[in-house]
């Protein structure tokens, strides 16, 4: 009797064929690429679903007596903002659920990790590059000696040298830094270990100073960890980077989750509260479906230095102005060449011992802002570059998308400002019984998926007893979030505005803004900065509320949260830019974030003094390093972080 199965080879072939594609693994050999492609069509299944039926439900609530001009308006704008806040509310959704169901998330968004083990020896040479440019030289003389420092306390020292990385110009700061870093050199025993270079020409601006780096003395390395002028890492935090480079020859970039330093000013304290809160949940729930094919944001990351030299040179932008030239937002475009390299990007996303100041007012976060902005505008033209991978193309799509959705909201409420006033529908269709029941479903619901990444982040911490000591305690921690929801509510719309204003001198007046160096110290903001710089958000804001006054006024409580942030952005700027009352308070932490309940060392050695933007003053005895000069190749009582 004939058997039913088929041995035929064409059959056997096919077999084959479907066995060795399951058994692919992506470049490190420690993940499938079937099951992370599963991971991918779940995550983007759920996220058009979830846009298909709020958009849905939306036309529906538009409909009902028919379409204006102004409601099919408003639906595209709809349709073009909901994608970020989509993919939002799935990164939080998925990165809650690891983090409180599972015993080791890391492992399962990262399996690299798995590879390595805080035993391994450091057989690697690794460079710290620090960028600069026009900075406050004792800032960052101050940051790389409490890096050097911690580094030098693990014992591995000797297996990490400094490299200050100068793009400065100005001659008066050019100086400045020449005597810091030379000071800063004869304080230590082996001053080898600490190179200072400057470029004259601030060729490609920091993605250049950095790519004249590897080219140059890279080939003495084989990684460098790369660090902003206002980053601090600790000596485990970059040990462990480095352990888990070491463990898996095919990875090329592994960025750390960065998180912002104790501050003082009312913004800068607010600000990080609540990223800090969404980074974690967002950042694990990305890194689930990402892979690896992760991003880079250009520090407080490990980079393969032989694989970046060959892989990460960055084209120019074609094109002519404004978007044309030297790539500005390098970071996410050099993850996406390092892919398309054949080597793997991925996100480590614990904390630990990775940090930077945040902007310690709304007008220099408003700057540093729509420089990204700027920036990720670039990758319209990049995004078709041949030979990218699938991924790359996703990850510069939603880097643009970041900003599309801010002036779809603008022009969303014009919308719906004129709507009020237009006549009973132009076109026909609709059964005239106004759906109140969906229209407040789909508001409850909208609101949920806005502010997911920041809801699930405060239930991982309220959850978890361990985690919200860290923070001072449950009733100071929800102190703290009804304050830092009233600071977002004001903060979003302002936000949402200047990037709409600078997209449209961007694209329409062809202006782009200028690449300089971010002011990192807390100042007053005065009156007349504020009003300068935001009175075309309040007079937008005065407008809208005339316009809805008149045509609308039973409108007028539902815009009311974002009509008051317009009308008040100049006083909200003026009074977030002072000290909280609490920076020098240890009792009354409303904002606290955990390094202000229990400094760690490295915090300690970079807080500044009263006058300084990220100062602070940790709410524990000083920390010391060792006194005197040790085998660690620096004599501590001549250090400048001192």
């Amino acid at each position: 009797m004939r058997s039913s199965i088929d041995f035929s080879p064409a059959r056997a072939s096919r077999f084959l064929s479907i066995s060795r594609l399951l058994a692919r693994t992506t470049p490190t050999g420690t993940q499938s690429v079937a099951g992370l492609a599963a991971r991918r069509i779940a995550f983007s299944t759920a996220a058009l679903a979830t846009l298909a039926g709020l958009g849905y439900a939306f036309a529906s609530v538009l409909s009902v007596d028919g379409w204006s001009i102004p409601e099919f308006v408003m639906l595209g704008c709809f349709l073009v903002s909901a994608p970020w806040i989509v993919i939002g509310f799935w990164n939080a959704l998925i990165g809650f659920v690891l983090l409180r169901f599972s015993r080791d998330p890391v492992s399962i968004v990262a399996p690299c990790v798995l590879r390595a083990h805080d035993v391994d020896l450091i057989e690697a040479r690794t460079a710290i590059a620090m960028c600069i440019r026009h900075e406050d030289s004792d800032r960052v003389v101050r940051r790389l000696d409490a890096v050097l420092k911690s580094l030098d306390a693990t014992g591995y020292g000797d297996r990490f040298d400094i490299h200050v990385l100068s793009d400065s110009a100005r001659p008066d700061l050019v100086a400045e830094e020449e005597a810091a870093i030379a000071e800063w050199r004869r304080s230590l025993i082996d001053p080898d270990r600490v190179t200072y270079r400057r470029r004259t020409a601030n060729v490609g601006f920091k993605a250049g100073n950095i790519r004249d780096f590897v080219l140059t003395r890279g080939r003495d390395y084989d990684f460098m960890v790369t660090l902003d002028a206002d980053s601090v890492m600790s000596g485990e935090a970059i040990l462990r980077l480095v352990r888990v480079m070491q463990a898996n020859p095919k990875l090329g970039i592994l960025q750390s989750l960065v998180v912002g330093l104790p501050a003082r000013t009312v913004f800068a304290r607010a600000f990080q509260f609540g990223m800090r809160a969404s980074m974690r949940s967002y950042s694990m729930g990305a890194a689930w479906w990402a892979g690896d094919c992760g991003p880079y944001w250009g520090h407080n990351a490990a980079i393969r230095v032989k694989a970046f030299r060959d892989h990460c040179e960055l084209p120019t932008v074609p094109g002519g102005p404004p978007l044309g030239g030297a790539v500005l937002s390098h970071d996410l475009y050099e993850a996406v060449l390092m892919r398309k390299g054949g080597y793997e990007v991925r996100v480590l996303p614990e904390e630990g011992g990775s940090w930077e100041d945040n902007p310690a007012s709304l007008p220099e976060f408003l700057r540093r802002n729509l420089r990204w902005c700027q920036g990720n505008m670039q990758y319209l033209r990049l995004i078709g570059s041949p030979g990218l991978p699938f991924m790359g193309r996703v990850n510069l799509a939603i880097a643009i998308l970041m900003y599309a959705g801010a002036p779809a909201w603008i022009t969303f409420m014009v919308a719906g400002a004129a709507q009020a006033w237009e006549p009973p529908a132009l076109v026909g269709g609709g059964d005239g019984v106004f759906p109140w029941g969906l229209s407040t479903s789909l508001l409850a619901v909208m609101m949920l998926v806005l502010f997911a990444p920041k809801i699930m982040g405060y239930l991982d911490v309220v959850l978890r007893p361990a985690e919200s000591r860290r923070y001072g305690g449950a009733g100071v921690f929800l102190a703290g979030v009804a304050a830092e929801i009233g600071f977002g509510l004001l903060f979003a719309p302002i936000v949402s505005f200047s990037v709409t204003a600078f997209l449209i001198r961007l694209f329409v007046l062809r202006r782009p803004m200028g690449w300089d160096a971010q002011n990192r110290d807390g100042r007053r903001v005065r009156w007349s900065e504020a009003i300068r710089s935001l009175w075309p958000a309040t007079l937008f804001g005065a407008a809208l509320a005339a316009s809805l006054a008149l045509s609308a006024p039973q409108v007028l409580p539902w815009a009311a949260p974002v009509l008051i942030a317009y009308l008040l952005a100049a006083p909200f700027a003026v009074v977030t830019s002072i000290d909280a009352p609490d920076a020098d308070a240890p009792s009354l932490r409303l904002v606290a974030v955990p390094e202000e309940v229990e400094a760690p060392a490295e915090v300690v050695a970079v807080a500044q003094g009263p006058a300084g933007g990220a100062a602070y003053a940790p709410p524990m005895a000083p920390f010391r390093f060792d006194d005197g000069a040790d085998d660690r190749g620096y004599s501590a009582a001549a250090s400048p972080a001192e």
